[in-house]
């Protein structure tokens, strides 16, 4: 009866620890680098005209599927095909941000990028608050600020004090009032 209960019981660790590899094998992959994807073998596919890098792993095209790649067929490929890996989605959004795009929207269940549109950080000028009479004379332009005055009345201006491009200025050039520009 001991032998028995024994032999129950190796079974039942057999089928639990084939049951937690099948488990494991269809657990998707995530290669997230360059060098994890050389790690695996594979090739690091960036700067392909696209914000977004991957890596083309040497998966058969069971092993691809199982571990959530996407598989392509190709006659020519060794193995009848290709496999991508998958990048996980904070890789992805990295990679997004270091592009200079904006991932989002927050809190979506589907964020996506949106390549060229992170704003560049602010920052503080050397020159600021300082009189000019041009554009040119301050490291990010030349403003007026006091009382309205028509476009092209004489007029000191300020130096811009940061490189925040949102908001109104009435912009002076050559000692004049050019006008106002607004920026979002």
């Amino acid at each position: 009866m001991k032998a028995c209960r024994v032999f129950l019981l190796l079974i039942g660790l057999l089928a639990a620890a084939a049951a937690w590899a099948q488990a494991r094998a269809e657990t998707p992959a995530f290669v997230d680098s360059a060098d994890e994807c050389r790690a695996v073998g594979g090739a690091w596919l960036g700067n392909r005209g696209t914000w977004q890098a991957a890596c083309q792993v040497p998966w058969a095209r069971t092993e691809c599927l199982q571990l959530g790649g996407a598989w392509t067929p190709m006659r020519a490929a060794p193995g009848g095909g290709i496999c991508m890996a998958q990048v996980s989605l904070p890789a992805t959004a990295r990679q997004c941000t270091t592009s200079n795009g904006t991932w989002g929207p927050p809190g979506s269940s589907m964020p996506f990028c949106q390549p060229g549109t992170a704003r560049a950080p602010v920052r503080a000028a050397s020159d600021a608050n300082k009189v000019c009479e041009s554009q040119n004379d301050c490291m990010y332009g030349c403003v007026y600020q006091g009382p309205p005055k028509p476009t092209g009345a004489g007029v000191k201006g300020q130096c811009r004090p940061t490189s925040q491009i949102e908001g109104c200025y009435s912009m002076v050039e050559k000692g004049r009032l050019a006008g106002n520009i607004c920026m979002k």
